[in-house]
C-alpha cells in the first residue's frame, strides 16, 4: 500500500491559509487533487505542486481536472505563496 505522499510545500501553504481563517479539507491520493479550500471568496479544488521539482499531473489528476472543467469548475494548481494569496483574493 502506498502512502498518501504530499508535496514538500503543501504544509506551509495550508498553514498560511488556516492562519487567515480558511478551512483545508485534505483528500486521499485517489481523489485526483490534494484538497478543498474553503475561503471567504469561495470553495476551491486545489492541487499543490512543488515548484522546486519538475512535475506533471498524474493520470488521476488529469482526469479530475478534465471532469471539473467540463462541469464548469476550476481546478487550481498552486505552487507558490503568491499563488496561494491570489487564490483567496489577496
Amino acid at each position: 500500500m502506498r502512502l498518501n505522499r504530499r508535496d514538500a510545500n503543501e504544509a506551509g501553504l495550508v498553514q498560511f491559509w488556516r492562519a487567515l481563517g480558511c478551512e483545508w479539507i485534505e483528500m486521499s491520493r485517489h481523489a485526483g487533487f490534494d484538497g478543498v479550500l474553503v475561503a471567504l471568496n469561495g470553495t476551491h479544488i486545489v492541487e499543490v505542486k512543488n515548484p522546486a521539482r519538475r512535475w506533471t499531473l498524474t493520470e488521476a489528476e488529469q482526469q479530475r481536472k478534465a471532469a471539473v472543467e467540463q462541469a464548469g469548475g476550476r481546478y487550481n494548481i498552486v505552487e507558490t505563496d503568491d499563488d496561494a494569496r491570489r487564490l483567496i483574493g489577496l
